[in-house]
């Protein structure tokens, strides 16, 4: 669909953390930018093409051919099908089902990630004084890949950059802090926070995406590199195994 159009609010926490945990997340040709930084927010969308949600997402620096970026390394969306399956299936993002929740008390705001029974991600962002407006652009990178029948995937994976403009009527930097938990299914806690780096609220307005340069396809990774980093993006599925549990007259909830 052309013409997208989000609007919203967001808060965000950005943090220094360990580089030899970045470099193993990182697929090639991505590469670290040696910043060590990764983001995470927690956004409140409401758009013209797949209704409104809550989304979580944890990126983390890399560049490629000179352009730096944030590579989309985790994404929870709560609602409904439309907003989870036009970016997984679009652009490749990792997006699962979540609850997502943000909440504000005066100039304090609260953003929560569960899955599957386990807290994810919680962030906290005392806003300051409106700094707004302001506008900027910035790249994301993602990967598309498809799973075959039989293991492995389908075919060669595809590194996939989108620029985004963004635009804040309102800009509240402030303090903040973040927690990450973590499950065989989504170990976030591989990330140590060794420093915050920054944290602000905003309210936020994005149109279409672009190309970066002349494609959107940035480079083809060949299937047998990329399928170890696929898998690391899924869900365990044998932590998914309830047969067992039921066949031992131990039926619960997995």
């Amino acid at each position: 669909m052309a013409n997208k159009r989000l609007t919203g609010e967001r808060i965000e926490v950005a943090f220094r953390s360990d580089p030899d945990v970045i470099a193993t997340v990182l697929p090639a040709p991505l590469m670290p930018t040696g910043s060590g930084r990764v983001v995470v927010r927690v956004t409140r969308w409401v758009t013209n093409y797949c209704g409104a949600f809550t989304m979580a997402g944890l990126y983390v620096d890399s560049v490629h051919n000179g352009i730096e970026g944030e590579y989309i390394l985790a994404m929870f969306i709560d609602g409904y099908d439309p907003a989870l399956l036009i970016g997984r299936e679009g652009f490749g993002e990792p997006k699962k089902m979540a609850s997502i929740d943000l909440f504000r008390t005066q100039n304090s705001f609260v953003g929560t990630v569960d899955r599957m029974g386990t807290r994810l991600m919680t962030l906290h962002v005392d806003a300051g004084e409106d700094t707004g407006p302001a506008a900027g652009n910035g790249v994301l990178y993602s990967v598309k890949a498809t799973l075959a029948l039989g293991g492995g995937l389908q075919d060669d994976a595809l590194l996939l950059a989108q620029e985004v403009e963004v635009r804040s009527p309102q800009v509240r930097p402030g303090t903040g802090s973040v927690v990450l938990g973590g499950t065989a299914h989504d170990p976030l806690d591989e990330f140590p926070v060794l420093e915050v780096l920054s944290a602000s609220y905003a309210t936020s307005e994005m149109g279409q995406p672009r190309p970066v340069g002349d494609s959107y396809l940035q480079a083809v990774i060949p299937k047998e590199e990329f399928l170890p980093f696929h898998y690391g993006r899924l869900d365990d599925w044998s932590a998914h195994n309830a047969l067992d549990q039921h066949e031992n007259g131990l039926a619960g909830t997995v």
